[in-house]
């Protein structure tokens, strides 16, 4: 599901302003919003600090495992966050712009 996008709205806010106790990416996934604007919208408007709150966990701790059975599957929480953290500087040459894969990345 995409993420909204433009300003808070008042009812947003409201929210926000309400619920100090909860960390920023608590409140982000309530309203379907992302983390930065909340935090955003915390520091700026509100004042307080959003840098006490948890650092975020690495990707692999947000998989579903079933030890028994030797199986690993990525969850929606873990595939959103790789999407997140992922690097979107991608160093490829004029010629490789259009593909989708490449097979030789020496050339």
């Amino acid at each position: 599901m995409a993420r909204k996008t433009g300003k808070l709205n008042k009812v947003e806010k409201f929210y926000i302003e309400n619920n100090p106790d909860r960390k920023a990416s608590d409140i982000a996934a309530d309203l379907n919003r992302t983390v930065n604007c909340v935090k955003k919208y915390i520091s700026e408007e509100l004042g307080r600090d959003t840098e006490s709150e948890e650092k975020i966990s690495p990707v692999g701790d947000l998989m579903a495992r079933r030890e028994d059975r030797g199986v690993t599957i990525m969850t929606p929480n873990a595939s959103q966050m790789a999407d997140e953290t992922r690097s979107s500087d991608i160093n490829l040459s004029a010629t490789h712009k259009s593909s989708i894969y490449i097979i030789n990345k020496n050339k």
